[in-house]
């Protein structure tokens, strides 16, 4: 739920309009129980290789792990696995290995699940160091993209990193809502909540677009800018709503 709420925050600036937002439910997609190919009842947090099926049977693919798409770059490689039933295999091609410990192929299909002994730390390391390396990279690429300053490009990457990571070590907290909230977007949670209910009692845009200033200000760029960010960040929450 705390993950979705970092979401609505940067919802809000995009949708205008959120009287049917302020009182909807979210739910946190990755705090659900995960079962193995077998059907076996595994964990009820994250997922990770050998423990990535739903209840129905289903596999966890790439667009629903909860580190993709905060700098998730598939790498072209020669790479082992274990696969479903215990036997080693291979694969050639491109490939993604999250901080779960779950791989990836270019289409999105998890390959590996967990050997005879746990998945090696070594190898949560490795992912863990690559996609530090990734985030830099991601970073520098959407400074470049949107003309920020390196800097900025580069802190807003690996505070989305640093929010993934924390979901995975740990339960979210409020106060980690209020702190990452600030650190991305520069807006105090209880300032952005005041908006919302504003916005929602007025049916005004003002308080919302007072909001994408103060993103703007933090992301040392023009309210237009900041707004086509979180639009491209947003853009299938925001359909939902009609928004495009």
């Amino acid at each position: 739920m705390k993950k979705s709420i970092i979401k609505l925050l940067g919802l809000v600036v995009v949708l205008g309009s959120l009287s049917a937002c302020v009182t909807t439910v979210y739910n946190d997609p990755y705090q659900r129980a995960w079962y193995d190919v077998y059907g076996n009842y595994c964990s009820n947090g994250n997922p990770y290789a050998g423990c990535n099926f739903y209840a129905n049977g289903s596999k966890i693919s790439a667009s629903q792990d909860p580190y993709y798409g905060y700098g998730s770059t598939f790498y072209y490689d020669y790479w082992t696995y274990t696969d479903s039933y215990g036997y080693y295999r291979s694969y050639v091609g491109y490939a993604w290995l999250s901080s779960t410990g779950i791989l990836y192929d270019d289409y999105g299909y998890a390959l590996n699940e967990q050997n005879e002994t746990q998945i090696s730390a070594d190898v949560i390391a490795q992912a863990a160091a690559q996609e530090k390396q990734v985030a830099v990279k991601v970073g520098q690429a959407l400074a470049q993209k949107y003309a920020l300053a390196e800097d900025k490009g580069i802190l807003i990457s690996q505070t989305l990193q640093s929010w993934a990571v924390l979901g995975r070590d740990r339960a979210r907290t409020d106060s980690d809502v209020s702190d990452y909230s600030t650190r991305l977007y520069g807006v105090d949670m209880n300032k952005a909540k005041k908006a919302m209910a504003q916005a929602a009692a007025t049916q005004s845009q003002q308080p919302l677009d007072d909001l994408n200033v103060d993103v703007a200000a933090h992301w040392g760029t023009t309210p237009e800018v900041s707004k086509l960010i979180l639009k491209g960040w947003y853009k299938e929450e925001a359909a939902a709503y009609g928004i495009k």
